[in-house]
């Protein structure tokens, strides 16, 4: 329209690129490297900046399959990834400072933007692959095969012709909206986490060795602690907005609050306030922003045939699961390997193999989400079915639990299981189990009400308020 400032248009052909690939997070760079080995030319787009401060992102594990699938990339990744990172030995599962069960583990402990790093210095030796920074989606068209980036300066960057796109832009994909608004029986589950979590960072009292580096501890459902590699400890905390305590809540550190927030750290996780917290890393904790996200579930990973969704844009899940950037990473070595074996459609190849573990992923990461914002009875439950988990292993009933084979000895020396393998012996292993566990919190009267039950009822009520404020304003 007259007046209005005009829009630069630069425009990029994408012939000379075999593949696409949006979001350059350890997903879509290892999917770049996979697919480079298998000759492919590959473009890559990426909102940000080139990254810089890898300590700024979030402590993760890189276990059996994701150091694996790194390992089918470049075996000098894996070693990299151990040179700057940290063995984890043992995960503790500590709820109300009871241990109740100790896993030995194999992986290494290690910040996300680490992991993107290494995977970005060696895409970066590769000619294969060119990086666009700072190009942030704004628009894709199916039909056309065609995406427009924005950048900085506000002017769009228009690529058509993609020949194929790899989505790997996160929980909140971009690529993953525009197939569902544009691609017939195209359906997407995007369920929020039910919670947010903040983090309290310390260096640890000086000399303190009661808490040991190589282990990391879940509080149950309150949270989970591990020591970063830079030596410094990593205290989350689930947080559930409109029904926890304004000091889990609020943004500004008094002193009661402050005090609060001690006394709650002294009930759930008493071993970190004794050894690694102190006045400082308290006030830290309402610096530091919460956070939340999805858990995805895909009806196909191919949408429109040309696209393929990889990470977190296909099945993201909660941190609970500890698979999200193993997950991502073992995405990126089976599309490698769909791309060699299958070069005539290996989207198509890609979506027959990992469909049905995504979707299984989506239930491991859905039973996750229950744990952390669980009702007492369903806590109790699960406490109990670990426990009898534990003496069913004791006693060579059955071989190993989901942990056994997900970071534990038995990914280790057996391997580790896909998602629906892992999915089906879970169901087979609790079948009995967890029927008597939930007989007997009903059988006590153990409360069922849920986090997400109030949380659901608190939104309910807004709605109706907010419906009989505008009744009365239409009336009026």
């Amino acid at each position: 329209m007259e007046g209005e400032p005009q829009v630069e248009v630069q425009r990029l052909p994408a012939e000379g690129f075999d593949c696409v690939v949006v979001g350059a997070g350890p997903a879509g760079l290892a999917a770049a490297g996979h697919l480079a080995k298998a000759g492919a030319c590959v473009a890559v787009f990426e909102s940000r900046p080139r990254p810089e401060n890898v300590f700024g992102s979030y402590p993760v594990v890189l276990n059996p399959r994701g150091l694996g699938s790194l390992d089918r990339l470049d075996s000098a990744l894996v070693k990299r990834a151990a040179d700057v990172g940290a063995e984890v030995q043992e995960l503790h599962i500590v709820p109300d400072n009871r241990t109740v069960a100790q896993v030995k583990t194999f992986g290494t402990g290690i910040m996300r933007d680490q992991v993107a790093q290494i995977l970005l210095d060696a895409a970066e030796a590769r000619p294969e692959i060119q990086f666009f920074w700072e190009h942030k989606l704004k628009t894709v068209d199916i039909e056309a095969r065609s995406c427009t980036f924005v950048l900085p300066s506000g002017a769009n960057v228009v690529l058509s012709g993609v020949r194929r796109l790899v989505a790997a832009d996160g929980n909140r994909s971009h690529v993953r909206s525009a197939c569902v608004a544009q691609v017939p029986d195209f359906t997407v589950d995007a369920d929020p986490w039910g919670f947010q979590l903040r983090f309290m960072n310390s260096r640890g009292r000086p000399g303190q060795t009661d808490v040991n580096p190589a282990y990391h501890y879940v509080l149950g459902d309150k949270g989970y602690i591990c020591q970063q590699p830079d030596g410094v400890w990593s205290i989350s905390l689930r947080v559930l907005p409109g029904l926890d305590e304004d000091f889990l809540t609020a943004d500004e550190a008094t002193d009661d609050r402050v005090r609060q927030l001690r006394e709650y750290t002294e009930k759930y996780a008493g071993f970190a306030a004794a050894h690694l917290l102190d006045d400082e890393a308290y006030r830290g904790f309402y610096k530091c922003r919460a956070f939340d996200g999805l858990v995805v579930k895909c009806s196909c990973l191919n949408p429109a045939g040309w696209i393929c969704l990889i990470g977190d844009a296909a099945h993201a899940v909660q941190p609970a699961t500890g698979e999200g950037i193993n997950s991502g990473l073992e995405d990126a070595a089976i599309l490698g390997a769909a791309v060699r074996e299958h070069p005539e459609d290996p989207f198509a190849a890609f979506d027959a193999q990992q469909r049905a573990n995504a979707h299984a992923l989506n239930v491991l990461a859905l039973q996750a989400r229950d744990k952390v914002v669980s009702s007492q009875r369903q806590k109790v439950s699960n406490v109990m079915v670990t426990i009898g988990l534990g003496i069913a292993k004791k006693l060579n009933i059955i071989e190993g639990t989901q942990q056994d084979f997900m970071l534990g000895e038995l990914a280790q020396t057996i391997g580790t299981k896909s998602y629906a393998e892992l999915v089906d012996m879970e169901a087979r292993q609790t079948r009995w189990l967890r029927p008597v566990a939930n007989g007997i919190t009903k059988a006590f009267r153990v409360s069922k009400e849920s986090p997400l039950d109030q949380v659901k009822q608190l939104a309910e009520g807004e709605q109706a308020s907010e419906g009989t404020a505008e009744s009365k304003v239409m009336g009026g």
